[in-house]
């Protein structure tokens, strides 16, 4: 009786042993695989920081507008290139506009006419 008992209690502390064995690495393969997920992480964290300083750059006015003056002859509009919205639909349908009572606001119209007079273009 004292031997099986004794067989016994070896072969649950080797079970035990092999148990914790098992554990520990699984703890240790989850450390390493959060190490890595971090450095990961961080190396991301340090590309977005990049990449928005490059954005930041990209979008500066200053230099859009020093690009623009190189690349293209455009200014500022003058008041005399500005039309009303009465003015506006008379051009381009050649009747007298919308009255803006209804609620619309000017650049609604003027939105809305010039995407009518896209749709009779491509007509």
């Amino acid at each position: 009786m004292f031997r099986i008992t004794t067989i016994f209690l070896c072969v649950l502390l080797a079970a035990a042993a092999v148990g914790r064995y098992r554990a520990e690495q699984s703890v240790q393969k989850t450390r390493l695989e959060l190490e890595r997920l971090e450095s990961t992480r961080l190396d991301e964290l340090q590309q977005i920081q990049l990449l928005r300083a490059e954005v930041a750059y990209l979008e500066n006015p200053e230099r859009l507008a020093k690009i623009a003056r190189a690349k293209t002859d455009l200014r500022p509009s003058e008041p005399v290139q500005m039309v009303s919205v009465q003015q506006f639909s008379l051009a381009m349908t050649g009747e007298d506009g919308p009255q803006i009572d209804n609620g619309a606001t000017p650049s609604e119209i003027i939105t809305n006419a010039i995407a009518m007079v896209q749709l009779s273009a491509a007509d």
